[in-house]
């Protein structure tokens, strides 16, 4: 997947305290070269962002008009970690144990369904969560993910569940991302 160049995604991300389910946000996203889309939700509150060339793009819906930020960081990992580059939940640093869970069909593609328990590289999701397990959706023919689930608990409120579920589609395909229009009138 490190290899891909763009793509479409669907990301949820949700907490569960004591069966109380949470939505964090869910956003629909697309990735060209590095630029970015997202639209959707971020707790509770409607989101349409483009990361693009070092710019931030954020529609703010209140004022019903596009807020330009120059960004120093050519790293959009930087800013929005799970929603504006979701493979960034999926890196790991090591991996005991891969369990095959069988096959199941992602959008017409037979797929190998696999989990595991890896020690990770974000260092933010460590901060918070352990016990993390991995369900990934593989492509076997392509060798691409399709779909991954994350899910944790809370270091410090163990009740407390984090599940974060990513489904990939449109992989190297062309995905034509541009900067909004900021002129126009709402």
């Amino acid at each position: 997947m490190a290899a891909v160049t763009s793509y479409r995604y669907s990301l949820l991300s949700t907490f569960t305290v004591d069966e109380r389910k949470e939505v964090i946000s869910e956003v629909n996203g697309e990735k060209q070269d590095g630029n970015t889309h997202i639209k959707g939700e971020m707790v509770n509150t409607p989101v349409d962002i483009y990361y693009i060339d070092r710019t931030i793009y954020n529609y703010d819906s209140f004022a019903k008009k596009w807020l330009v930020i120059p960004s120093s960081t050519n790293n959009s990992e930087e800013l929005l970690i799970s929603e504006l580059n979701p493979l960034s939940n999926f890196r790991f640093k090591q991996i005991k144990t891969v369990e095959k869970l069988g096959f199941e069909e992602i959008d017409g593609t037979e797929c190998l369904l696999v989990k595991c328990q890896p020690s990770i590289e974000s260092q933010l999701l460590e901060t918070m969560w352990k016990d993390f397990e991995y369900r990934l959706w593989i492509d076997f023919r392509k060798g691409l993910i399709s779909k991954a689930e994350l899910n944790a608990t809370n270091k410090k409120m163990t009740n407390t569940k984090l599940n974060v579920t990513v489904q990939f589609s449109n992989l190297n395909q062309k995905v034509q991302i541009e900067a909004p229009d900021t002129t126009a009138k709402n």
